[in-house]
C-alpha cells in the first residue's frame, strides 16, 4: 500500500509538472507553430461541407483575360467602363453588396475609342447609382502617399469601448482616385496578414489613418450587406449591427475556413467573362447563359484568381488548392453574417483533464510491464487527436493537440527517468544496427569508428543499384505462398552474397527487388566497377534461380545503376534509424531500373557510371533520353560483359548497333533501320534492336517523336 501511495503521489507530481510545462511550452514559437500546423491539418482533413449561399465570387480568371483580349481586344488592366457596366448590371440583378478587390489608385489610361476621364467618370457614376460598392484600400507603412490623396468621404461611425490595441494605425495608404472615393459607399482594407510560418489565419479588423477608421474589406462588406455602418468594439469582440465578431487582444479575428479555395469548392464562382456575356445577352434581349437569380440579395466579391495576377494566398488549405485572395474576404464575410467562428478550448479545463489523464498514465507505467504500459500510452496519445476531431467537427472548437501530446510525452519520459533512477539503473544492451544489411567487415569498421554512424551523415561519391524481378508479379500466381517465399528467400540469399562479395551494402529490400550501395559507408575508388561485377553476377543468378525453382518460368533480374555524389548516413529517429543514401543520384538509379521495361534490357547504367568503367567493361550505348521530372538529358548504356569475356558474335552485333545508332541520330531513319535489322539477323531475339526498328518506322511517319538532338523523352517513371 505504501509503495502504491508513493507511486500515486509521484504520478500526480509528474502530471502536474508535465501539464504546466506543456502549457508554458505552448507559448514558445516552436510549439505554437506546430499547434497551428496541426490545426491546419485538421482543417484540411476533417472540414465539413459548408457552402455559404450568401456569397458569389466574380473571378478575374485566365479565361476572362483571354476572352476579353480575343473578343473585346482589351488587355489587362481593363478600362474602367467595363467595371461600370458590370456594377450597373449586378445592381440591376439585385446584388446587396459589390466589393472590388482591385485598388484603382491611378486614373485609367486613354484608349483608342475611350478617354481615361470618360471611363473613370462612367465607373464613378455607376458606383454612385449603386450605393453599395466597396473599393479596396491598401494600408501602407511607407511615406509615398500624400494627405491630399484622401478625401473625407468615409461614412463610418465608430463606438469603440474596447482597448486601443484593436485599432491598427498606419501613416499612409494607397487609395482609389478621388472621383472613386467620392462615389464608393465605403472603403475596405485589403492588407494580407500571416502568422510566423507564412500562413494566413488571423486578420485585424479595424485600421486607422489620421482619425479615419477603415474596416477590413470583409467587415466593410458586412456593413453594407447588413445596412449598418456603426462599429462597436467591446471586450474580446467587435460588432457590426447584430453580428458579434470574437477577436483577440490585438483585435484580430480568426477565420473559420470552410474548405479548399477556388471554383467548384466552397463558394459560388462566376467567371468575369461569363458575367460580361450575360450582360451583352440581356442587352440584346436574349436569355443569358447563367441564371441572374444567383446575384439577388447576395454579396458579390470581384477579384483576381488568375495565377499571373499574383493574388493567390497561403492559407491552411493551400496545400490542396491555390487559394485566391478574394476568397479570404468572402470567407471572413460569411463568418460574420453566419456566426461561424472557431473557438479555442479553455486552458483551465485543459489543465484539469490533462492532470487526471497524465496521473493515470504515469501510475500505469509504474505498475504494469513495459508492453502493457506502452499499449496504454499509445491509446492515451490517440485521445487528444480524437477529442480534437470531435470538437472541431461538432462544436467549432480547437483542442490543443500538440500541447496535449507534449504533456503525454513529457510524462512518459519523466516516469521512465524516475523508474531508471529508482529501480537500479538497468543497462540496455546496444544492438548492432548494421548486421542485417552490411558485410561483416563493414560492421567491424563501423564498430572501430563509431563516428561514421552519426546522424548527420556525409556526402560521398558512390554507385547506387536498384534491382527488380521482371515478370515476378504475374508468375507468382502460379505458385503457392510457401513456394513464393522459399523462392524469394533463396534468391535474396544469393543476391546478398553477390553484393557482399563485391564490397557492396544491401540497403533495403523493395518487394521483389533490392537497393544496394557500392562505396558506402566505407569509401572505395572502384565502386563503379564493383557494382558492375555485381550486375554481371545478377545476370548469371537469374538463370540459376530459374533452374532451382523447378518450374518452367522466365525470370530476369532488371538493374538500374547510377554513380555520383550522394548523402549517406543514419536517417530516422534515435529509436529507429537506417543507414541509407539520399539524393538525385539515388533517384536516377531507381528511374533507370524502370526504363529497362521500354528497351527490354536487363540492366541500364548512366553515362556517369559508364565513364568510370569503360576501360574494364564492354557496354552497349542504348539511347539518349530525358526521364520524367528531370530537365537534363543523359546517355544510357547496358553492361554486356568484362573486356575479353564477350564472344565475337555479340561484338559484331554491337558494332552494327553502334553504326545504326549513329545513323539514327543523324535522322537517317531508313538506313538506320537496315542496320538494326542486320543486327537482328545476328541476334534475332535482341529487344533493343526490335525497339529501334519499330521507333524508326514511327519516326518516318512522325519525325517529331525525338528532338533535333535525338533525345527521346521517357514519360513513365
Amino acid at each position: 500500500m505504501k509503495k502504491n501511495r508513493q507511486r500515486l503521489i509521484v504520478s500526480l507530481i509528474i502530471g502536474i509538472i508535465a501539464s504546466l510545462a506543456a502549457l508554458l511550452s505552448s507559448k514558445t514559437m516552436l510549439i505554437d507553430r506546430w499547434e497551428k500546423q496541426a490545426q491546419d491539418m485538421i482543417y484540411r482533413t476533417f472540414y465539413r461541407e459548408i457552402h455559404p449561399e450568401d456569397v458569389v465570387i466574380i473571378a478575374i480568371d485566365q479565361n476572362s483575360l483571354n476572352h476579353l483580349q480575343e473578343h473585346q481586344k482589351l488587355l489587362w488592366p481593363w478600362p474602367r467602363d467595363v467595371y461600370a457596366m458590370m456594377t450597373d448590371f449586378l445592381t440591376e440583378c439585385g446584388a446587396k453588396m459589390i466589393a472590388f478587390d482591385v485598388i484603382f489608385s491611378s486614373p485609367d489610361i486613354d484608349r483608342l475609342n475611350v478617354s481615361a476621364d470618360y471611363a473613370d467618370a462612367r465607373f464613378a457614376e455607376a458606383m454612385q447609382r449603386s450605393g453599395r460598392v466597396v473599393l479596396a484600400i491598401q494600408m501602407e507603412d511607407s511615406t509615398h502617399v500624400t494627405k491630399s490623396d484622401i478625401t473625407g468621404h468615409f461614412r463610418i461611425e465608430a463606438n469603440f469601448n474596447g482597448p486601443e490595441s484593436y485599432i491598427h494605425d498606419y501613416p499612409n495608404l494607397t487609395a482609389p482616385i478621388r472621383i472613386f472615393q467620392e462615389s464608393m459607399a465605403i472603403p475596405g482594407a485589403v492588407n494580407f496578414f500571416t502568422d510566423d510560418d507564412g500562413v494566413c489565419r488571423r486578420i485585424p479588423l479595424i485600421y486607422r489613418y489620421e482619425n479615419r477608421v477603415i474596416p477590413y474589406m470583409a467587415l466593410s462588406a458586412a456593413m453594407i450587406y447588413t445596412g449598418d455602418s456603426t462599429l462597436i468594439a467591446g471586450e474580446n469582440e467587435i460588432a457590426v449591427n447584430k453580428y458579434p465578431i470574437p477577436v483577440d487582444k490585438d483585435g484580430r479575428a480568426e477565420l473559420f475556413w470552410y474548405g479548399p479555395g477556388g471554383p467548384g469548392n466552397t463558394f459560388t464562382y462566376v467567371s468575369f467573362a461569363q458575367l460580361l456575356n450575360a450582360y451583352f445577352q440581356t442587352q440584346l434581349g436574349l436569355e443569358s447563359d447563367i441564371s441572374l437569380e444567383i446575384f439577388k440579395d447576395k454579396a458579390v466579391f470581384i477579384g483576381a484568381t488568375a495565377a499571373g495576377l499574383l493574388d493567390l494566398k497561403t492559407t491552411p488549405f493551400s496545400p490542396l488548392e491555390p487559394y485566391p485572395g478574394v476568397e479570404i474576404y468572402a470567407t471572413l464575410f460569411s463568418n460574420i453574417v453566419r456566426g461561424d467562428f472557431i473557438r479555442h478550448f479553455n486552458s483551465g479545463w485543459w489543465i484539469v483533464l490533462s492532470l487526471l489523464l497524465l496521473a493515470g498514465l504515469c501510475y500505469a507505467w509504474q505498475r504494469l510491464n513495459i508492453w502493457k504500459a506502452t499499449l496504454i500510452s499509445v491509446i492515451v496519445l490517440s485521445i487528444p487527436v480524437i477529442v480534437a476531431i470531435y470538437l472541431f467537427q461538432n462544436k467549432f472548437y480547437f483542442f490543443p493537440v500538440v500541447q496535449s501530446e507534449a504533456a503525454i510525452i513529457m510524462s512518459v519520459i519523466a516516469v521512465l527517468v524516475v523508474n531508471y533512477l529508482t529501480e537500479g539503473r538497468e543497462k540496455a544492451q546496444v544492438k548492432k544496427v548494421f548486421n542485417r544489411y552490411l558485410h561483416p567487415a563493414v560492421v567491424e569498421s563501423l564498430t572501430r569508428n563509431p563516428e561514421t554512424v552519426e546522424m548527420g551523415g556525409k556526402e560521398i561519391e558512390a554507385t547506387v543499384v536498384f534491382t527488380d524481378l521482371q515478370g515476378f508479379t504475374g508468375t507468382s500466381e502460379l505458385f503457392t505462398p510457401h513456394e513464393i517465399v522459399a523462392f524469394l528467400n533463396d534468391y535474396f540469399a544469393q543476391v546478398e552474397t553477390i553484393i557482399f562479395q563485391n564490397n557492396g551494402m544491401l540497403d533495403k529490400y523493395t518487394g521483389d527487388g533490392i537497393m544496394a550501395i557500392f562505396g558506402a559507408p566505407i569509401e572505395s575508388q572502384d565502386h563503379a566497377f564493383q557494382s558492375c561485377q555485381a550486375v554481371i553476377g545478377f545476370q548469371k543468378l537469374s538463370k540459376l534461380s530459374i533452374e532451382k525453382a523447378g518450374k518452367t518460368i522466365q525470370l530476369i533480374t532488371r538493374v538500374g545503376m547510377n554513380s555520383g555524389r550522394l548523402i549517406v548516413g543514419n536517417i530516422g529517429s534515435p529509436n529507429r534509424m537506417d543507414f541509407t543514401a539520399i539524393g538525385d543520384t539515388v533517384n536516377l538509379a531507381a528511374r533507370l531500373e524502370g526504363v529497362n521495361k521500354i528497351y527490354g534490357t536487363q540492366n541500364l547504367i548512366s553515362e556517369t557510371t559508364y565513364e568510370m568503367i569503360r576501360e574494364k567493361v564492354i557496354c552497349r550505348e542504348i539511347d539518349h533520353i530525358r526521364v520524367k521530372g528531370r530537365d537534363a538529358a543523359l546517355r544510357i548504356f547496358s553492361i554486356v560483359g568484362e573486356i575479353g569475356k564477350v564472344d565475337n558474335k555479340t561484338q559484331d552485333m554491337l558494332s552494327l548497333h553502334h553504326d545504326a545508332l549513329k545513323l539514327y541520330r543523324q535522322r537517317d531513319f531508313k538506313d538506320a533501320t537496315d542496320k538494326f535489322e542486320k543486327a537482328l539477323r545476328l541476334v534475332p531475339d535482341d529487344p533493343v534492336a526490335q525497339v529501334f526498328v519499330r521507333r524508326c518506322a514511327q519516326l518516318l511517319e512522325n519525325p517529331g517523336l525525338i528532338d533535333d538532338k535525338g533525345i527521346f523523352n521517357i514519360t513513365i517513371k
